[in-house]
């Protein structure tokens, strides 16, 4: 191996007290003070410069968040279309239950079951040959060794390479048929989404990318809306506690509106106190939308301010879980005709009853609209599946189930047809039936 030799280095021009040595150059010691003066001059611009940069750096950071400058901070409002309701904005927000009223370990133990109640094995064989399955997962669900048959239905667990690798297309002609069966239980573990919405609420959930990533895997898309049905395996996938409460806590929670009435001087305060003053409610509306109107550039109430004492007292909210059996039966549609009165009847859970009162006590609205109507999901047989009071615009107030974990809220109607379009047989359309009251 051929040596590399060392540079020669060069001799001292300078002895250890900074004199110039007998060999060194002259020159140097002449150079001395003027490089000096360079080094310091370079250095005094380097803390000038670094001072400079740190006070712009300073004046370019965000000021405090006073009083006076939050009072002023725009919110993502935005305005709904003009009406007798008056100029109307929406913030979209979301709401999920605490951790304590979580069913976490419930899920779990549930597992991936899909119990197809009533049906018989030529009917499920029917089912799985209309979706669209590989032929290794079509073998898979044609094995009637693994189905369990009772006298009520089939259940069957699917191994968890077939849940992970169903087509959106697969995934939901199975679980489409699965949450018509209410005796499924597939509802109670059925979450949705806006699809335009999906990487904003995720965004927020505190949850890694993998898990983030394996939801949307396992959704699929009906209409606006993204559906996902495999929570109980996904929990299975998460080995950490805390994340696996964050993650049923995002899946359950629900996108929701704060809306605002803006009054200015120039709004007709007679007009707005008469669209939102029903049933006996009104008597301290008006003098609240005068004196609104009377603030210089006008003022905002929340919509909550206008509404009657119980869904004043239950928007936004969660009901607390019961053991009375009556609880159960206080669905959409004992909220939506229970809206104006107070106390609320306890009667109303009754369906035969409801259908009287709407037959006797309502009338169709073929005119526009307003506020207190009701507003019924109906399918083309005549069954109302929903029930629900509109507000404004294209929004309504609804609460979706009798559950624990359905919140009392506002929702723009087209999204409640979209998550409501999913419990219907594809070959059927919902109509929007809306009625109103003889009495206000």
């Amino acid at each position: 191996m051929r040596k590399i030799k060392e540079k020669p280095q060069p001799q001292s021009t300078q002895t250890l007290h900074g004199q110039p040595s007998a060999g060194g150059s002259s020159c140097a010691g002449a150079l001395r003070p003027a490089v000096a003066a360079a080094v310091l001059a370079a250095a005094l611009g380097c803390l000038v410069a670094g001072y400079v940069a740190g006070r712009a750096q300073w004046s370019l950071k965000k000021p405090p968040l006073t009083p006076e400058l939050l009072a002023t901070t725009a919110d993502r409002a935005v305005p709904l279309k003009p009406g007798p309701w008056g100029h109307l904005e929406a913030v979209p927000i979301r709401i999920a239950p605490l951790e304590e009223y979580l069913p976490v370990k419930m899920l779990e133990e549930i597992g991936s079951r899909w119990y197809f109640v009533d049906y018989s094995p030529e009917t499920l064989t029917a089912l799985f040959n209309k979706a669209d399955l590989t032929p290794a997962q079509r073998a898979e669900l044609a094995d009637t060794a693994k189905w369990q048959q009772g006298g009520d239905g089939i259940t069957i667990t699917p191994s968890d390479n077939l849940i992970f690798t169903l087509s959106p297309s697969a995934r939901k002609t199975i679980y489409t048929a699965l949450w018509q069966l209410p005796a499924s239980g597939l509802r109670g573990r059925m979450a949705s989404f806006r699809a335009d919405q999906f990487d904003d609420i995720f965004a927020h959930s505190g949850l890694s990318a993998d898990i983030i990533d394996l939801v949307k895997t396992l959704s699929f898309r009906h209409g606006q809306l993204l559906f996902f049905c495999d929570a109980p395996w996904v929990l299975g996938k998460i080995p950490v506690f805390d994340d696996k409460v964050r993650f049923i806590r995002t899946i359950v929670g629900k996108s929701t509106l704060l809306l605002r009435l803006h009054v200015t001087a120039d709004s007709n305060v007679t007009s707005l106190a008469n669209y939102w003053s029903k049933a006996s409610w009104g008597k301290d509306i008006t003098p609240m939308l005068e004196s609104l109107s009377r603030v210089p550039g006008g003022a905002r109430v929340d919509i909550v301010h206008l509404f009657p004492p119980m869904p004043t007292e239950c928007l936004y909210t969660f009901p607390f879980p019961s053991r009375d059996p009556a609880d159960a039966l206080k669905d959409c549609h004992w909220v939506a005709l229970n809206f104006f009165r107070d106390p609320p009847d306890l009667s109303l859970t009754d369906h035969e009853k409801i259908r009287k009162i709407i037959d006797n006590d309502y009338f169709p609205v073929l005119s526009d609209p307003r506020y207190g109507d009701l507003v019924q999901l109906v399918r083309p047989n005549g069954d109302v599946i929903h029930s629900a009071i509109f507000i404004a615009d294209d929004v309504v107030y609804t609460k979706n189930s009798s559950g624990s974990l359905e919140p009392y809220m506002l929702m723009r109607l087209q999204t409640l047809i979209d998550t409501f379009d999913a419990f219907v047989p594809e070959d059927e359309t919902l109509r929007v039936v809306i009625s109103r009251s003889k009495y206000y």
